[in-house]
């Protein structure tokens, strides 16, 4: 059995009005869209998590050794990063990520807001992030992240991680819903260059990650990696490996981010499946 589903609105429409945006009455068609919907969204958050990190990493930690106050190699246009130094020491005090007050699109994602990343010791391996006014894909999202290179060489190794944060989407009778989302914790590894260059935008890396969250009606969901997963720059999405979602008193499934290579899986597309139903979903 293969389906498709619409996203976020049939999200709202299931959970928030009451009524099922199936077609026809099949009770099974009912009960799969309220399980997999919300795995959509949280497949989507997950994503968004994903490309904001990659982001933080390609831009950000691929210039600690600033030696201009604005960052111009291998950023989006609609990008403005700026490099502050602290007056005194002359030492990094933080790189700001401004997307603008309009959608911009960056290694993945659609961003609007700030991204500000302040180091929190000298050797310049840990980092807080904090959003400002910080939008994509139709959220507005606060929370707090933490940054923390692990390897010897920046822009490679890191572990990424985000807690107490809110997912806030307008449906369509323009009520907000809040999903809350206690936890996101990710580690990557630097895998390889496709190109063998020293940019970042041909890299290629392998990554756990989990997240744990409550969908507006109290629902508690996990998506959790049972394999490595595989992003590549060049595709700028996830393309390989594989998840479990869970909902907790609905059910559980899992999903395919596919084969990992960035010439045959590079389409945005994961299968989530379970019970024998499969849906495919575009990041």
């Amino acid at each position: 059995m293969s389906r498709s589903i619409s996203g976020l609105i049939l999200f709202i429409c299931i959970l928030f009005t009451g009524n099922s945006c199936s077609t026809g009455a099949d009770p099974e068609g009912v009960i799969l869209d309220a399980f997999y919907v919300p795995a959509e969204v949280a497949l989507q958050i997950t994503n968004i998590f994903n490309d904001l990190a990659m982001d933080v990493n390609g831009i950000a930690m691929h210039n600690l050794d600033f030696e201009e106050d604005t960052i111009t190699k291998n950023v989006a246009s609609c990008i403005e990063p700026v490099v502050y130094q602290n007056s005194t020491t002359l030492l990094l005090d933080s790189i700001v990520l401004n997307y603008g007050t309009t959608n911009c699109t960056s290694n993945g994602a659609s961003f609007k807001g700030k991204v500000i990343v302040s180091p929190k010791d000298e050797n310049l391996k840990l980092f807080d992030i904090q959003l400002k006014e910080f939008s994509s894909q139709g959220f507005d999202i606060t929370g707090t992240i933490e940054f923390q290179i692990t390897g010897d060489t920046d822009g490679n190794d890191f572990l990424i991680s985000m807690e107490n944060a809110e997912f806030l989407i307008a449906g369509t009778d323009e009520t907000v819903y809040t999903f809350l989302v206690s936890t996101i914790n990710s580690s990557y590894t630097f895998s390889k260059n496709e190109d063998g260059s020293s940019t970042y935008i041909d890299d290629v890396f392998e990554f756990t990650t989990s997240i744990s969250g409550e969908t507006p009606d109290g629902a508690l969901f996990t998506l959790e990696s049972v394999s490595d997963l595989t992003y590549a720059y060049s595709c700028k999405n996830i393309i390989g490996g594989r998840a479990d979602f869970t909902l907790t008193d609905v059910g559980d499934g899992e999903v395919n981010f596919g084969g990992g290579d960035p010439d045959e899986d590079c389409d945005a597309q994961v299968i989530l499946s379970t019970s024998g139903a499969d849906v495919t979903i575009t990041l």
